[in-house]
């Protein structure tokens, strides 16, 4: 089934654009034929969505104001046989940071909040640690403040039940460390948006739904869009999430997402085009409050006058280039719901993606449908350029005598994260949540599928001693640690151990060779000995803790967006 397009002439939409720059820029009508050979490059490449019997998106892309084109590919519905329209509704997950990010600078504006206040002015059941925290660091992911969600993984809680924002901040309150100090590093944290939707309403009264519908969603007449903070609601023209189970199509909703703030906004690509119109026309906020959205944070450095390096991200927003045009983005995942905009604002352009099935990758959906319109004055795509070159690189034939140096276990410690390079066979295999055979490609380089480069450098005692993975985006560099030099003895490990922070108690048994992680009464996860005192659990790792007897105390976990997490032993295991 397929939906019906919209395309609007170009001279019309610029009625609707009331600031002097578009007025400086007026846009001619492009050729019948040139709208239409775009519509058909689009449709190519959601040709493998339009169909009757799997899900799949729709599509936006917004020009000088208004919709341009707009289509819906795939069903909204499989039970129902409802097809996918420009306004079906989704559940745009991490896109909704924007709007939280909008309320706040209108309370600002109002003169009710600075976002230069610490955080505990507004939320003072925080720990002392978040006096040092800002709102404006909340806005930017530059907090420290632990993922709520990592928290909750921690915890074992069930992402499929009911949950709402007061079971969030339970957590995060809790939480007596930051995993960095604050202002110094970006790392993404859905914490701190929870907290801006809990000021939003200690501020104003009103809950942050109530409150962006009063204030963004009315004035901009967004009426298929709306915070869901009750997952009893139901929303009209709302897509059914999906996901690919033993060959078939299987629900992947959730009742786990009554909380509006660092998601929960329900929008439809038609309606979200008033939203991008925003950025340009400031109805909503005015100029100030929008350059203030899109001005990338910076970092604090003492060593550098007026702060450290930029972050890529601004105040709900991310701030950045794409083959070297400027561009505003993000993107959002929740359930089976996957969304993405990238906003060209030099170029009058935007693309909207919504999809509702897990592996959609509505990111470079959308990227495809902008290079349609700009790639003519878009610079070299590097990156695909990168990944080309990486993946036409040929094998190089390595015997295992030559990979054994490249063997061990690999630390960076800023990110608490370990990797392990082990042989099988003749085939180099790299540790880390899952296992990747690598391809040698010569002079200690090998690729890792999909797109990334695994070199050694640095010699020591005749093996390397650095390890680093290199993507498009960058690099990331690992240390060797020493292995152990005899196995670990599992038995002194095996006990009982509690997170007064989580408040959870994690058993550790030995099973045959295996330390095993119980929780709940469930098995979890076997861990894999690392270096002394430390085990890997997938990508994250746990380090014990020792007394002056050398008796193990607990340990440390260290996992992704989750840092410096302590657990105790308990007495008598």
């Amino acid at each position: 089934m397929r939906s019906t397009p919209i395309a609007v002439r170009a001279a019309t939409l610029l009625l609707l654009v009331a600031t002097p720059l578009a007025a400086q820029r007026p846009a001619a009508s492009p050729p019948a034929n040139e709208s239409r050979l775009r519509a058909a490059r689009i449709d190519s490449v959601f040709r493998g969505f339009d169909r009757a019997d799997a899900p799949g998106c729709a599509v936006g892309v917004f020009r000088h104001g208004a919709v341009e084109y707009a289509r819906g590919y795939g069903m909204a519905s499989l039970e129902l046989g409802v097809a996918i329209s420009p306004h079906t509704v989704f559940d745009v997950g991490s896109v909704s940071k924007q709007f939280t990010a909008m309320s706040i600078l209108l309370l600002q504006k109002d003169g009710k909040l600075s976002i230069d206040d610490p955080v505990r002015k507004y939320v003072p059941e925080l720990p002392a640690y978040a006096d040092r925290i800002t709102l404006r660091q909340l806005l930017s992911h530059t907090s420290g403040i632990r993922d709520h969600f990592g928290l909750q993984e921690v915890a074992g809680q069930d992402f499929d039940a009911t949950a709402d924002s007061v079971d969030y901040l339970r957590l995060i309150t809790r939480s007596a460390i930051p995993n960095f100090e604050p202002g110094t590093r970006y790392l993404y944290s859905n914490s701190g948006f929870v907290l801006l939707a809990t000021i939003v309403y200690r501020v104003s009264g009103m809950p942050l739904s109530r409150f962006a519908e009063e204030r963004i969603f009315t004035p901009l007449g967004m009426r298929d869009t709306r915070f869901q903070d009750d997952h009893t609601l139901v929303i009209p023209n709302r897509a059914t999430a999906y996901t690919r189970r033993g060959g078939r199509w299987a629900r992947r909703m959730s009742e786990f997402d009554d909380m509006a703030g660092a998601g929960g906004l329900h929008t439809s690509v038609e309606d979200f085009q008033k939203w991008i119109r925003n950025y340009d026309e400031a109805t909503v906020g005015g100029r100030d409050v929008i350059t203030a959205m899109l001005t990338p944070t910076r970092l604090k450095n003492d060593s550098l006058a007026g702060g450290g390096p930029e972050s890529w991200y601004g105040l709900g927003v991310g701030v950045g280039k794409f083959r070297g045009l400027n561009i505003n983005s993000h993107s959002g995942v929740w359930a089976g719901y996957r969304a993405a905009f990238y906003r060209f604002p030099d170029q009058d352009l935007a693309v909207a993606t919504f999809c509702n099935f897990t592996s959609s990758g509505p990111d470079s959906l959308a990227r495809k449908v902008a290079t349609i319109y700009l790639e003519n004055q878009m610079g070299a795509d590097v990156a695909a350029a990168w990944r080309d070159t990486l993946l036409a690189a040929p094998r190089v034939t390595q015997s295992a005598a030559d990979l054994r140096p490249l063997t061990g276990i690999w630390r960076n410690a800023l990110l608490g994260e370990v990797r392990r390079t082990e042989l099988a066979g003749d085939t180099l295999v790299l540790q880390s949540g899952s296992r990747t055979p690598l391809v040698p490609l010569g002079e200690r380089r090998l690729r890792a599928a999909p797109g990334s480069e695994i070199t050694f450098e640095g010699d020591s005692a005749g093996a390397p001693n650095r390890l680093i993975v290199r993507t498009a985006g960058g690099s990331t560099t690992f240390t060797r640690v020493a292995p152990l030099s005899a196995p670990a003895k599992l038995a002194e490990y095996a006990g009982s151990y509690v997170s007064p922070e989580v408040q959870v108690t994690w058993q550790l048994k030995v099973n045959r060779d295996s330390l095993v992680i119980w929780r709940n009464g469930r098995r979890v996860d076997a861990l894999e000995p690392a270096y002394r005192d430390v085990f890997m659990q997938g990508s994250a790792t746990m380090e014990f803790t020792r007394d002056r007897s050398g008796r193990i105390t607990g340990f440390v976990l260290e996992d992704g967006r989750v840092r410096h997490l302590r657990f105790d032993r308990q007495p008598g295991n």
